[in-house]
């Protein structure tokens, strides 16, 4: 069904110093009875990157402070092309009932960049929208901790 609310899109800062290829990231969450849905927009367009893919991109819950929300699934996105946006989706299991009141979500983004042709735009030694090792550098990227309220699952 519907959500009982999203939050207004906001763009998620690095906890430290990012990386020079970390993507613009701009974060909507949607609120379900029993269910937050984390919508993590990216859009690949860092200034290092000169035109290479981002592959296997994917936005973590790595921890929370509270049992009653856990990640039970992640959709990563498989390959982002330079100057292009997609979304990495992050579902985690809720009992408001349970909460202590605020829940602490430390996140992360973690990501490969891969080289592409620059005559077709593919990537190189890229198979089957996965990136295997040794087929560039991978980065996980620690995002400023992200507050979830008991009061965000109420209608």
């Amino acid at each position: 069904g519907d959500p009982l609310h999203s939050t207004k899109a906001f763009k998620a800062r690095p906890a430290h110093s990012a990386s020079s290829t970390f993507p613009e990231v701009v974060i909507i969450k949607h609120f379900f009875p029993r269910h937050l849905v984390i919508q993590a927009k990216i859009t690949n367009s860092a200034p290092s990157i000169d035109g290479r893919t981002l592959g296997d991109v994917a936005f973590v819950v790595a921890e929370s402070s509270e049992e009653a929300i856990q990640t039970t699934v992640q959709v990563p996105l498989k390959a982002l092309p330079f100057r292009s946006t997609g979304s990495a989706w992050c579902l985690l299991a809720a009992a408001p009932q349970r909460m202590d009141g605020t829940a602490i979500l430390a996140c992360e983004l973690r990501y490969t960049v891969v080289a592409v042709d620059t005559t077709t735009g593919a990537p190189l030694n890229f198979s089957g929208g996965m990136a295997t090792s040794g087929m560039g550098r991978t980065y996980v990227e620690e995002l400023e901790d992200m507050d979830v309220h008991a009061g965000h699952f109420l209608a």
